[in-house]
C-alpha cells in the first residue's frame, strides 16, 4: 500500500455515490421546493440522519484523510448538482457531510 494510495481510491468517490441515490430515491430533486411544510422538513430528517450515521461508521472504518474527505465532499456535491436539487440544497447538504465527516 503506497503513500497516496487513500488519496486516489474511488471508495470516497463511491460512497458519496450511494449516499446521493439514497437521498433521490426517498427525498427525489421534485420534492425539494416543498421544505417549507413542515412534515417534509421532517421526512427529509428521515432520509439525512442515517446517511450520516452511515458517513460517521465510513470515516471510522475508512480512516480518510484530508484529501479523502475532500474527494468524498467534491463527489457527493456533483452528484446531487447532476440530479438537479437546487443549489441552495446541495450547498446546505454538502456543509453538513463536510462538518459531520471532518468532527470524526
Amino acid at each position: 500500500m503506497g503513500f497516496f494510495t487513500g488519496a486516489v481510491s474511488d471508495v470516497p468517490k463511491t460512497f458519496a455515490m450511494s449516499m446521493v441515490e439514497k437521498i433521490a430515491r426517498q427525498f427525489p430533486p421534485k420534492s425539494e421546493p416543498q421544505l417549507i411544510k413542515k412534515g417534509v422538513k421532517r421526512r427529509l430528517e428521515g432520509v439525512i440522519d442515517p446517511l450520516m450515521d452511515d458517513l460517521i461508521k465510513f470515516q471510522k472504518e475508512q480512516k480518510l484523510g484530508w484529501i479523502g474527505k475532500a474527494r468524498l465532499g467534491n463527489a457527493f456535491r456533483w452528484a446531487l448538482t447532476e440530479k438537479g436539487y437546487s443549489e441552495q440544497f446541495v450547498e446546505a447538504l454538502t456543509e453538513g457531510v463536510i462538518r459531520t465527516i471532518a468532527a470524526v
